[in-house]
Formats: C-alpha cells, structure tokens, sequence
C-alpha cells in the first residue's frame, strides 16, 4: 500500500514540476516578468494531478495529466508572437483566418520553435515516467469524472451564463486559461453567433488605425498616470464646490497644464484598461486587445523607451489587467507586494509609494515610458484616505470618496514637485479608468452605462518643456482612444487618425469584453456635448 501511495505522489510532483517548470521557464527566457502563483493556487494545482493519477486507462491518465502544459503551448505561441493570452472570440477567428495564422507560421517560425520545445520535453518525460510507475491504484470511473468536468463548465456556461474564462487571469496557468477560454467560447460566443447571429467585432476606426514613424521624440520621460474610479464630478478643479483639489487648482493658470472631462472605453476596469492599453473600444476592443499590435508598450519599446508598469494595486487585483500589457515588451513590472511589501491591506494601499519606486526610475539614464497605476478612489471609499489627510468627516460615504480625491491631489502635487527637481523633459498624461456614480439617478460605483460611471477627468502636465499648444485644443469629452493617440505621436509616432478628432463610431462597453453586458453608442454633437443610447 505504501509504495502504490508513494508512486502517486512522486508521479503528481513530477507533472506539477513540469507543467509549472514550463511556464516559468517560458517567461524567463521570452523575458517576460514572471507573475508567480499563489501557494494557495499551487495545492490546488497539485491536488489536481494527484487525483488524476488515479484514471485508468493509461492513455487516459497520460492525457489528463498532460492535458494543462499540452494547451500552454498555444498560450506560449501567443505570447511570443502578440505579447498577450488568447481572448475567447480569437478561437472564432482560428477558423476563419486559418490561411492568414499558416502563412504567418511559415515565415515567423520562432514564435512556435521555444514553444515546442518546452512542451515535446515535459511530454516525452511524462510519458516516460507513467511506463515507469506502474504500481498505482486506478479506475476508469476517475477518468469519468474528470471528462464531465472538462464538458461542465462550457455547460454551465451556457444554461447560467457563467463568465469563468470570459478573460484569461495571471492567477491561472496559462494552459488552463485556454481550456477555458474554450469553455466560454463554447458556451458563449458560438451559441449566441449561431442563436443570435451575433456579430462579436466590427471594424471601427480603431481597427484600422495606422502608426507611421514620425520624428523622434522631444521628451526624455513620459508618464502616463492610469487612475481608477475618478470622476471629474467630485473635484474642485472641475467646478465641484467642496475643495477636493486645491493644489491642481492652482495649475489652472499653468501654461504647461490642461485639463478637460473625457470618456472611458468602458465601465470596469478590466474592460477599459484592455483597450486603452491597445489602443482600442467598442466592437474591435477585444480583438486589438488580444492582438497587442498596438499595445502602448510594445509601441514605446519601438521607440527605444524603456517601459515600465508600476501599480499600487496587488497581484490578485491585477490578474484580469495584467494579460493585456504585452508583457513581453515590459522592462519592469512591479505590483503593490513588491513595490510596498510593507502594505498590509492591499485595499488601503497608499498611491504615493509609487512615487518612491518613480524615483528610483528616473535616477537612471534611459529614456522611459511609465506607467503609473493607482488605486485611487476604488472603493471600499473609507480605506481610501489617510487619517491626517482626512479633511471631511469620516461620517458617510460622499465624504468617504471625497476624501479619496483629496489623497489623489496630494499625489499629483507630489509628483509636480519630484519632476520640479528635475532637468528631464518630462510630459505626464493622466486618465481614469473610469468614472463613479456617486448617487446620480441613484446609481452609486461603477459597471452600468450611465453617464457618471464613464466620464473622466483627462490631465495633461509637462515639465522643462512646454507643453504643445495644440493639447490645449483637445475637445470636451475627449475619449480614451484620443489619449493613447496624443501619446503616440508624443512618443514619436504620426497616427492616422487625429488626437483633437472625436471618433464618429465610439462606443463604451459595460462589464463584458465581448459586448453581452451591454454597449454605449456616443453621439458627439457640434455644440460640444453628446448623447447616448445603450444597446443591449
């Protein structure tokens, strides 16, 4: 008994060894930052491949325990050539662009040659070792039960509309990302292609973006300041009454400051961020997202910037954020346990020690594009301020979120001082993920498209440099899209489409990157306002 226990256990560890050895060695050597799993996750992991080594037959068993690192080899494929994981709605387009996917094979051979090999290794080895240990004890009604669960889940999917691999999640292996990006595919887009006959993207003017070289950049840095859950509504420096942001409102008469009210491409974070990373919205989001082609990064990168990803938000908080930033084509990623280790309560997480780890950036020689991402006024509201900051009492939850704002004055006049000091020519751009609803229509937060969860403040600032008057020009209710635009050409790039043009097609998503939880069509309206209707 002991030595059939003793086989399982060493057989579990020897493909929990070489599923996450692939995916680690994987990112170690394609040089993108590796995002470690929880302990929690690797029991879990473990767990499972100890109960699998219990299937009969053997071709079963050898199936299910390769089954996780045999999918990795498409997540790895991906990776290597997009720099992002596989979106659901991709599938669709495996079939339908089958001879575009062949022909790129052929000539970028490379993307798959790693892959390959990281995957024909741990198989080979695999199978070695279940010829090996052969003294187990096994069932087929094991192996029953792990192939109803890998059809449950597309399954539930379908009857309950389950979102479990609606985005691919760093908290996952890249392998079970794909099974169930399969899933959701399988329960979700085709049903509701073939019921519906659904179109899942469109071409929009995002889609057929281009990006010329244009001339080198000015600027020695450039930062772009990702905020969370802000609204223009609740800040002084946008005619709010209450004196949120005193310090801003001093840079009003700044001749290198700009602000005006924008719009998001979405209304959750783990929607707008996708595409304003990659230069996307609406109906093409997702697939500019899955694609990273014009992921900020991998433009910068292009640029000679040294990129950087510093956020004040934990790994757990970052899971469905940090698939779409092309890793591949990121210098430095730091989330909150390694930039403040210190931090306990990763929703209480101070935004200014990001400006700690901002220093230690711009003491070095390089060119950099950084990406600073806060926390900011995510709820819970109460946890978003410091006790000596607190300038309203600490009684409902409007002061709460106020509160959060004046925190966000605070880092932005910290900021200005640390680039005050320096000799850099530095532009810094900062937008908000998206808006919050602070009772209007009797709305609070975000995720429904109302007006308040999707417009946002937009702050344009330089230093040692003045700022291009043509940014002054940038028109009321500017959309995310129109940000990453303007720091593209900043960057050196001559985008196709203008930064100070309103995009005829915009659309803002709701809480689904595929569209199912709803879509905002915008209006833009000669008088510089707009309307809105939301489709279903």
């Amino acid at each position: 008994m002991r030595k059939k226990i003793t086989g399982h256990l060493i057989l579990a560890l020897i493909f929990f060894s070489m599923t996450l050895g692939q995916q680690y060695l994987f990112y170690y050597l394609a040089e993108i930052p590796i995002i470690w799993l929880t302990p929690g996750k690797h029991i879990t992991i473990f767990a499972f491949f100890l109960s699998a080594t219990f299937i009969a037959p053997l071709k079963v068993r050898y199936f299910i325990l390769s089954f996780i690192f045999l999918l990795n080899y498409f997540q790895m494929a991906h990776l290597s050539y997009f720099g992002t994981q596989i979106l659901p709605g991709e599938i669709l387009l495996l079939f339908t662009q089958i001879h575009e996917i062949m022909g790129t094979v052929v000539v970028e051979k490379h993307h798959i040659l790693l892959p390959l090999f990281l995957t024909l290794l741990p198989a080979f080895l695999g199978y070695f070792s279940l010829k090996r240990i052969t003294s187990l004890y096994a069932t087929k009604w094991m192996g029953i039960l792990f192939a109803l669960y890998l059809v449950y889940n597309p399954i539930r999917t379908f009857m309950t509309g389950n979102t479990w691999g609606r985005q691919p999640s760093t908290r996952e292996l890249g392998g079970m990302n794909v099974y169930l990006a399969l899933s959701y595919f399988s329960g979700k887009l085709l049903p509701n292609k073939i019921i519906n006959n659904k179109q899942n993207s469109k071409p929009n003017s995002s889609l057929e973006l281009t990006l010329s070289d244009g001339v080198a950049s000015e600027w020695d840095h450039v930062i772009f300041i990702l905020g969370e859950s802000l609204t223009p509504h609740h800040m002084s420096l946008y005619g709010y009454e209450i004196p949120t942001t005193p310090f801003l409102l001093t840079q009003k008469n700044n001749q290198n400051f700009f602000h005006t009210i924008g719009l998001s491409g979405g209304v959750s974070t783990d929607i707008s961020v996708a595409f304003l990373m990659n230069m996307g919205f609406g109906d093409a989001g997702g697939i500019k997202a899955a694609k990273g082609e014009h992921c900020l990064f991998r433009l910068a990168k292009k640029k000679n910037f040294k990129t950087h990803f510093l956020s004040a938000q934990s790994s757990q908080q970052l899971r469905y954020i940090s698939p779409y930033l092309c890793a591949s084509s990121l210098d430095n990623y730091k989330s909150l346990e390694v930039i403040s280790p210190e931090t306990l309560n990763d929703q209480a997480a101070d935004d200014k020690v990001l400006l700690r780890e901002l220093k230690n950036v711009l003491d070095q020689n390089d060119r950099h594009f950084i990406v600073l991402h806060q926390r900011g006024s995510h709820g819970p509201w109460e946890l978003r301020s410091n006790e000596k900051n607190r300038k309203f009492p600490h009684d409902n939850k409007v002061n709460h979120y106020n509160n959060s704002v004046v925190e966000f004055d605070l880092f932005f006049e910290e900021l200005s001082k640390l680039l005050s000091h320096s000799s850099k020519k530095t532009l810094v751009i900062y937008v908000s993920d998206h808006g919050e609803a602070m009772g209007q229509e009797g709305k609070w937060g975000h995720g429904q498209l109302i007006r308040p969860a999707f417009e946002i403040p937009i702050i344009v600032m330089s230093f040692n440099k003045n700022l291009p008057e043509d940014v002054k020009k940038i028109p009321k209710y500017a959309t995310h899209y129109n940000s990453t635009l303007l720091l593209m050409r900043e960057i050196g790039f001559m985008p196709g489409h203008d930064f100070l043009t309103l995009p005829k097609d915009y659309m803002i998503y709701g809480n689904d990157i595929d569209g199912f939880a709803g879509k905002a069509e915008i209006l833009f309206k000669p008088d510089n306002t707009y309307d809105f209707k939301v489709i279903d």
